[in-house]
């Protein structure tokens, strides 16, 4: 079993969209299902910068840096009797090579490799991601402040807070697509702050063949910094019951 894993958080950018529910459903594996809000499928990328990663007691020195990325849904899925809240990862990137060697091998989490531009102050952001294949490419600039998008789907930080805590538990297809793995990202203080975005580019959910024209608009966007977390490896998963065609 994965020791557990403790880091810091340097800077976490959350890009949200909303989507049409069936056709994010089309997407997805069985038996995971969409966690709609207000009749929308909350779909997004999360853009993470990780520091000090290590197994937990080792000194932060030892710690990895890391740059990444992750294409994600909120889903509810089926355990002990229940269903629970998470979010399903259709894909992930990061510059660290050994997170891409021993990703989906040694700890959950199959990674693509990605170049990752990044340029911030203490008001404003720039990023830009480059993936091998040009599939999930992401560039987008934006500045932190206190006002909230009129335009979301949320009405107010509180309600988005909420929302995106919930989904600590992601899950995504194994190296081989015929199982799941799951890792629970415990972020120890939880303090988003609304990210006011200017432009914001993806080719994952510009493509009509995933997202026809008029299923899916850009929704808001949070941030977070400087905030200490641990990474628990789940072990009891959904069992898959089919498998998504897109991936």
């Amino acid at each position: 079993m994965l020791p557990i894993l403790r880091g810091l958080i340097a800077r976490r950018a959350l890009l949200n969209f909303r989507a049409d529910v069936d056709t994010v459903q089309a997407l997805l594996p069985k038996p995971f299902e969409v966690e709609p809000y207000q009749g929308r499928a909350i779909v997004g990328v999360c853009l993470i910068r990780l520091e000090e990663l290590r197994p937990k007691g080792f000194p932060a020195g030892l710690g990895m840096a890391s740059e990444n990325m992750a294409h994600r849904v909120a889903v509810r899925y089926p355990t002990d009797g229940r269903m629970e809240t998470g979010v399903f990862v259709w894909r992930r990137e990061t510059d660290q090579q050994l997170v891409r060697m021993f990703g989906g091998r040694l700890f959950p989490g199959v990674h693509q490799g990605a170049r990752f531009r990044v340029q911030e102050n203490e008001d404003d952001i720039a990023m830009e991601v480059t993936s091998a294949e040009g599939e999930t490419d992401v560039s987008s600039s934006a500045s932190c402040g206190p006002a909230w998008q009129p335009t979301s789907a949320f009405k107010n930080l509180d309600e988005a807070s909420e929302f995106f805590q919930h989904g600590d538990c992601g899950f995504s297809c194994s190296r081989d697509g015929g199982s799941v793995e799951g890792m629970q990202l415990k972020i120890l203080q939880w303090s988003p702050q609304p990210l006011t975005v200017g432009s914001i580019k993806s080719a994952f959910y510009s493509n009509p063949d995933r997202f026809p024209p008029g299923s899916i608009e850009f929704d808001c966007g949070l941030i977070m910094h400087a905030a200490p977390h641990e990474r628990h490896e789940i072990r009891d998963v959904p069992e898959l019951e089919a498998v998504s065609n897109f991936a």
